[in-house]
């Protein structure tokens, strides 16, 4: 849901950046960059999370992936949020050991700003299309997976993104519940865009 420095937690094939985000879908959902932490207290709407202090920025899918698509057809980075900041995993390894750094998106919290870009959202109006646990799963992170897309639009790598709910927000205690489970299954891996959103602080059903 390793490489340079990457924002909203992405993944482009090569991966992207990482968000926070609170959404609203007809599953409401997000964390994208970031949940962040008690001293970030930008105006917003507030969070759904009783854990997070952080404020999230509204906003849409189609402004997190923008419009410009890579060679697979996804979302780039460049062209989506903020420029493509977001969260990054700044880990540095010594064969298969770390020796410094850390992955933001593993943060509990992460920040909820990187430089002058939110990165702690609140996206409405998505849908679960499709979803994979891992909760209790040895050998696992532990992270839930979903894909959310947007409602009423045709699912392609620009109205989709990769969602996980944090096995060390689990472990913590401060992770929402489980996706839904669709009202069918699809059987779908990655979207081939360069974001994800992880973790996802919070989500709720959309109440129309």
């Amino acid at each position: 849901m390793a490489a340079p420095s990457r924002p909203v937690i992405a993944r482009s094939r090569p991966r992207a950046g990482t968000v926070a985000v609170t959404a609203t879908l007809t599953v409401a959902l997000m964390c994208l960059a970031g949940c962040g932490g008690a001293n970030a207290t930008h105006a917003g709407p507030v969070s759904w999370n009783k854990h997070v202090a952080a404020s999230p920025v509204p906003t849409t899918l189609a402004q997190i992936l923008g419009s410009q698509t890579n060679a697979p057809g996804g979302a780039t980075r460049v062209g989506g949020w903020g420029g493509g900041m977001s969260l990054a995993d700044r880990r540095h390894w010594i064969g298969t050991r770390v020796v410094s750094g850390t992955d933001q998106k593993r943060l509990v919290p992460p920040p909820a700003w990187v430089g002058p870009v939110p990165v702690f959202v609140q996206v409405d109006n998505l849908e679960i299309v499709w979803i994979s646990d891992n909760g209790r799963v040895p050998g696992t992170d532990h992270d839930t997976s979903g894909n959310a897309c947007m409602v009423g639009r045709p699912r392609s790598n620009l109205t989709c993104i990769h969602i996980e709910i944090d096995g060390q927000w689990k472990a913590r205690g401060w992770a929402p519940p489980d996706f839904p489970m669709p009202p069918s299954r699809y059987i779908l891996g990655h979207y081939e865009t360069g974001w994800e959103i992880h973790p996802v602080s919070a989500w709720r059903v959309h109440r129309r």
